[in-house]
């Protein structure tokens, strides 16, 4: 029996999470289901777009879902 004295197995965790980045990326899904029946990845991709886009203006969420 192998007894790991080192600590937790950390394999695959060098990349830091960008928390932030992971909460819009769920918003921006949540925003895409409640606008288009069958959203697809270039929908959410479109609304994160805006959000961050938003973010940086200080703007929150308007208009992150408008259609064109």
């Amino acid at each position: 029996m192998d007894k790991n004295l080192n600590g937790p197995d950390t394999t695959g965790m060098d990349e830091e999470i960008d928390f932030e980045r992971l909460e819009l990326l769920d918003r921006a899904t949540e925003l895409a289901r409640q606008m288009f029946e069958y959203p697809t990845e270039a929908h959410v991709e479109g609304v994160l777009d805006r959000l961050l886009w938003n973010e940086f203006h200080g703007l929150g969420e308007a208009g992150a879902s408008t259609l064109h």
